[in-house]
């Protein structure tokens, strides 16, 4: 009995894949084969030709795409996108190949302007690409701010901060707020 139940879940999972690369490439965007979804994820904004998705990605539940008109996302192949998580951005977030990000995580290619002259709800974003190598770990709860490049190889513990000026460099492991080097990949 409990055989007949796992296949119900992975029958549903796929469902759900299909059903999200149908409405994506209804609306012009590129989706590759074998995509699952865990749960249908959420669309924010409707996809314009802007959302790329490689073959054999897998998406868990609750995971949010923000992807306003001038951004984009590409994600390559066989990309593991954890529970909860989301990708937010005016401009571009790229994801390499093999990529797993895990529960809770928070891409960010965008953020409000703060200046005094006027209210924050009346301003508006600044605005940088970011960039994820292939082969990257990113830890649950780890939050990836505009402008970041985190090459190939790279581990990001859980609960870590990715800012654009962190040094970070191809397999290697970093971790905390500010973000440090713990040691290479063996």
């Amino acid at each position: 009995m409990t055989r007949f139940f796992e296949y119900i879940l992975v029958f549903r999972y796929r469902l759900n894949g299909w059903l999200v690369t149908v409405y994506l490439t209804a609306l012009g965007c590129r989706v590759g084969k074998g995509l699952k979804c865990l749960r249908i994820p959420i669309f924010k904004d409707i996809p314009k030709k802007n959302i790329r998705i490689g073959d054999h990605v897998s998406t868990g539940r609750g995971v949010i795409f923000e992807i306003a008109k001038t951004g984009s996302l590409i994600i390559g192949d066989r990309c593991t996108l954890g529970d909860y998580s989301r990708y937010s951005s005016i401009d571009r977030i790229e994801i390499g190949e093999a990529v797993a990000i895990a529960e809770q995580v928070s891409i960010r290619g965008s953020f409000h302007q703060m200046g005094r002259d006027q209210r924050i709800i009346d301003q508006g974003d600044d605005a940088a690409p970011i960039t994820i190598g292939d082969d990257v770990l990113l830890g649950a709860q780890t939050i990836v701010l505009m402008g970041a490049t985190i090459p190939e190889g790279v581990v990001i513990g859980s609960q870590s901060l990715v800012r654009s000026g962190d040094k970070v460099h191809p397999y290697g492991i970093f971790a905390g707020s500010p973000l440090k080097h713990i040691r290479d990949r063996r």
